[in-house]
Formats: structure tokens, C-alpha cells, sequence
């Protein structure tokens, strides 16, 4: 069939000239490609190989559709004739590489990349894929000898000096590392990042004197440089002056210029280094931190973290507020917010803080988060006597973490005071003892649920081993209820 319509193709050419027969085949053929006739086109495309042997196009077009047949030898060969018959095209000296690297080629593609470079020096395109091979196959001199005719084309920067440096510093050549960021800061003497990279360098290379000078002279000429001033803590903290390194990191924490970014990493730096410090003082540095910079998550977190510890108050509360307000939608904030407000009973306040949290999921929000969230939100309708929307929330925290077992303990003794859906609670309180069977309250749930249930003798055994896990065993102002429950008990099996 294909051979007919081919024959057919060609008898319309009959009043066409042989010069133009050829240039019909070829059209023809890149038509039925574009139209997806793709056996159509091969079969085109190889009569055009054969009417015209030598023309690039031709076998270029071929090439592509043995690309396409994964006949990579024969896609190679033709590919590699249309780049013989026209050098100077870009596209197919392109394709021909790509099918060398495709192949495991390596070294042929680079003589077609090299060919590409130096055929056209304006597309550094060519040099990038160079320096990404010869850093693959490490070596370095090559690297480096790409990488300065590609400096020669785009000029200095600092990324190409980065990289020229790490070349040299593979190499063991850290004379010729330090000589490049040298003539990069040089070369741009009012650029202070390039200066402090040169410090950062000569710090990490134990020239400790030059680096101190070198941080010194950028602050002189640029006195809130926070690269320089963070590069000159690091230089305080090698030489075990911790006090001065503190004091360069206070003063930018609480610097309105640093930008938020800088903070967030100095307030780890400052968690990091002073986890023994009293909270006082770390609160009290915080609420300075906040003071400039209120919409910073990092120290919002970590505030609300220490005044928890302490006590979860109303001063827990006002900073969990807070920290809504600056930093509104992030559903972490919302559900401490929601929590602390529960727990001091604010209940409505809680239920409409979670419902807030829950209305700002994201899709990176992590389920353990939405699942807590929903936990809470039920135990706070259950607190105000609405059941049917705390049960609700408690099938959307499930659904979020199914192993939630302060959520599945919760749900199956409401379930049980309601006593709706018993065998359900029963499952449920099953498995939160199952993973926490010395757990009292958790026993006490599920000899409720089998005492709701008529089994007096099951749940005689579980609320004995209630009584048995409490700590004092004794009736309390905290455990009455598991006592009542006992007693509730012991009447059913007397």
C-alpha cells in the first residue's frame, strides 16, 4: 500500500520537471510528517535520499525518522552525512552530538561541541554543555580552559569565578584559587559581596590576619554589611571568641536592615549555639527580634514554644494571636492559636481559630498537622454539647492520620456516653489500647464501651486493669470517673 501511494504521489509529478521532482518529494515528505503520516514521510524522505544523494536535508530528514524507529546506527549514519554535506548548519551538528552523547559517544560529542563553540562563539550554550562533560570525565584543566573563554564571552561573574576556583582547588592549586576571587574583587572594588567572598576564602584557608583585614575594610566602607558582619562572627567563633561573635549576631538580629531571610538563618545560628541559655534570655532577644521584624515565622514559633513550656497561659494565647495577625494564613499558627485557646477555655474562640486553620490548608500542609488540628476541633464541639460536629471533625481527622490515638479514644467514649455506634467504638478503643495497653484512660474507654455493650464480665476485666495502671491507684479529683465507672461495673456482675 505504501509503495501505491507513493507511485501515486509521484505521477502527479509528471508534468513537473526532474530539477523539481525532488523538491516536491522533500515537501511532500515534511507534510506527512507534520500531519503524524509518519511511515508515509520515511518512505518520502529515503526516495529523496535516493533522487538526491547528496543533499543534506534529504538525509538529515532521514536521520530523524530512524530517531524515531530507534534505529540509532542508522539515524547516526545519516545525521552524520547531512553534517558532512553542510557544516556550517548549526541544527544538524546540534542533533549529531546529542546522538554521540545518546550513544555513550563522549568523546566525539565533544568534537562536535568544540566545532559548535568555535563555530559560533556568541552561544555559550555550547561552552556550558562542555564544561558539564569535562567536569563529569574531571578534568579540570579542560574545565578550566572552558570556563575562561566563556568569561571572555559573558564577562566576569561571580558564579564563573566560583567555579573557576573550585577547579583550581581540586587541582591543588589554591594560589590560583585565591588569584581569581582576587581579580574579581579588584575588578569590582564597590562590590562588597566579592570582597567578603575573597575573606571567606582566605578564613577557610587558615590566612586568618588577611581575612580579619578584609572583613574590617568592607564594614569600614559598608558598616551594615551583613555578609561581612556574618562572615566576621565566623571568623570570632574559629578563634574561640564566642562573646564578640554573640554580640555581632544580636545586633543583626535585631537590625532593622537585615532582611528577613538573614534573620531566620541567624535565629537558628543563636538556638543552635545557645540551647543551654536560660529562656529568659532567649525570649527576651526574641521579642527584640519580633519588635523589627514581627512577621518572622522562625522566632513567632520559637517564642510560642518557650512561653509554652513555661506555663500554657493567657500570655500563650496574646502571642499566638499575634503571630496570626503578622503572619495570617499559615495553618501551624492557627492551630497553636486554636489549642491555647482551648485549653484556657475559650472554646468558641478555639472552634473558630481551627475552622480558620482547616479553611487555610495547603497542599504541602502536612497531614499530621491537619489531623491534630481536626482532633482538637472535636473535642472543643464536644465541650459546648454539639456532637454531630464533633464527630464530623473526628471522621476528618481519621481520615488525615487513621492511627490517631487520642482521636480514636475520644471519638469511642462520646460514642459510648451517646451509646451510638457501639461496635464502632469498639474498634476504635481497641486499637488505642492495642498501641498503648498500659495507657488507664484508654482502658477505662474500652471497659465503658463493653460495659455500654452488656458484657459485664469483659469490662470487669479492663477497668480492673484501669484501676491497676493509675498512678496513685487511689480515687482522686482526676481519675473519679474511671472510680464510677468501677463501681457502675461491679453492680452489673455481683
Amino acid at each position: 500500500m505504501k509503495g501505491i501511494l507513493i507511485t501515486i504521489l509521484l505521477a502527479g509529478c509528471s508534468l513537473i520537471t526532474s530539477a523539481n521532482k525532488y523538491d516536491y518529494t522533500y515537501l511532500e515528505a515534511v507534510r506527512q510528517n507534520d500531519m503524524g503520516n509518519y511511515a508515509l514521510a520515511f518512505a518520502l524522505f529515503k526516495r529523496c535520499v535516493e533522487m538526491a544523494p547528496t543533499a543534506s536535508e534529504a538525509h538529515y530528514g532521514l536521520g530523524y525518522m530512524y530517531i524515531g524507529l530507534h534505529n540509532d546506527s542508522l539515524a547516526l549514519a545519516h545525521i552524520k552525512k547531512s553534517t558532512e554535506l553542510e557544516p556550517a548548519n548549526t541544527e544538524y551538528q546540534e542533533r549529531l552530538a546529542q546522538l554521540y552523547l545518546y550513544s555513550d559517544r563522549i568523546d566525539s560529542a565533544v568534537v562536535v561541541y568544540e566545532r559548535l563553540a568555535h563555530q559560533v562563539p556568541d552561544n555559550t550554550e555550547y561552552l556550558g554543555i562542555l564544561i558539564q562533560i569535562y567536569e563529569q570525565q574531571r578534568d579540570y584543566k579542560k574545565v578550566l580552559e572552558a570556563l575562561g573563554r566563556l568569561e571572555v564571552q559573558e564577562g566576569q561573574s561571580e558564579q564563573i569565578t566560583l567555579a573557576k576556583m573550585q577547579a583550581h582547588s581540586i587541582l591543588g592549586d589554591s594560589e590560583g584559587a585565591y588569584k581569581e576571587i582576587k581579580q574579581l574583587a579588584d575588578s569590582h572594588p564597590y562590590e562588597m559581596t566579592y570582597r567578603v567572598l575573597m575573606g571567606n576564602w582566605l578564613l577557610n584557608n587558615g590566612r586568618k590576619e588577611e581575612a580579619l583585614k578584609t572583613f574590617m575594610d568592607v564594614l569600614k566602607d559598608s558598616p551594615n554589611n551583613a555578609q561581612a558582619q556574618m562572615s566576621l562572627m565566623d571568623y570570632y567563633r574559629t578563634i574561640r571568641e564566642d562573646l564578640k561573635a554573640d554580640s555581632l549576631l544580636e545586633g543583626l538580629l535585631v537590625n532593622p536592615t537585615t532582611d528577613s531571610g538573614t534573620r531566620t538563618i541567624l535565629l537558628g545560628e543563636w538556638i543552635k549555639t545557645h540551647g543551654e541559655v536560660p529562656d529568659t534570655d532567649t525570649k527576651i532577644l526574641l521579642q527584640k527580634v519580633l519588635e523589627v521584624a514581627p512577621e518572622n515565622i522562625a522566632a513567632r514559633l520559637h517564642l510560642i514554644q518557650l512561653l509554652w513550656n513555661d506555663s500554657i497561659d493567657e500570655n500563650v494565647v496574646d502571642e499566638c494571636r499575634k503571630a496570626v495577625e503578622y503572619i495570617p494564613g499559615e495553618v501551624m499558627l492557627y492551630y497553636y492559636l486554636g489549642l491555647a485557646q482551648f485549653l484556657n477555655n475559650h472554646t468558641e474562640d478555639a472552634i473558630n481559630s481551627l475552622k480558620s486553620g482547616a479553611d487555610n490548608k495547603k497542599a504541602d500542609t502536612p497531614k499530621s498537622l491537619m489531623g491534630d488540628l481536626y482532633c482538637i476541633l472535636g473535642d472543643a464541639y464536644h465541650k459546648i454539647g454539639n456532637k454531630e460536629a464533633a464527630f464530623e471533625a473526628y471522621d476528618s481527622c481519621l481520615v488525615y492520620v487513621p492511627d490517631l490515638i487520642v482521636c480514636l479514644n475520644n471519638y469511642a467514649y462520646y460514642l459510648s456516653v451517646e451509646k451510638e455506634n457501639l461496635k464502632k467504638a469498639e474498634q476504635m478503643s481497641y486499637k488505642a489500647i492495642t498501641v498503648e495497653p498500659n495507657n488507664a484512660i484508654y482502658l477505662d474507654t474500652y471497659a465503658w464501651i463493653l460495659y455500654q455493650e452488656g458484657n459485664y464480665a469483659d469490662a470487669k476485666t479492663y477497668i480492673d486493669m484501669a484501676i491497676k495502671n493509675l498512678n496513685p491507684p487511689e480515687e482522686n479529683e482526676d481519675n473519679k470517673e474511671i472510680f464510677e465507672h468501677l463501681r457502675a461495673i461491679n453492680e452489673k456482675i455481683k
